[in-house]
């Protein structure tokens, strides 16, 4: 998973709890990375791309917890269909992730 996905899926991470946000983590990884590969290049260059431009806007620097959070909220909001499908995507997996590890004691 590349920073700009962890950073967005511990923006979308509802828990408090530092070992179930890690569970929560490795459980989105371990779909992307489970992904068909002509999907996973599609996520992928869309993060990469987004990326970048939040990486402009911070001359350089790798955006904050508050530039990803608005980032969200403006991708969430976009009327392009394949920006909203990101946000969506991710939510998406950080959902089920939280319900499926809901039931279980966090891996040590």
């Amino acid at each position: 998973m590349l920073g700009f996905e962890r950073q967005v899926v511990d923006h979308l991470v509802t828990t408090p709890d530092p070992d179930r946000r890690a569970a929560v983590h490795r459980w989105v990884a371990g779909s992307l990375a489970d992904m068909p590969e002509h999907l996973r290049i599609g996520v992928l260059a869309e993060s990469v791309a987004l990326s970048a431009v939040a990486r402009l806007r911070r001359a350089g620097r790798r955006p904050s917890d508050d530039d990803v959070a608005r980032a969200v909220r403006i991708l969430d909001a976009s009327p392009i269909a394949l920006l909203r499908q990101y946000v969506r995507l991710f939510r998406s997996l950080v959902l089920f992730a939280e319900q499926e590890l809901a039931g279980r004691k966090p891996a040590a």
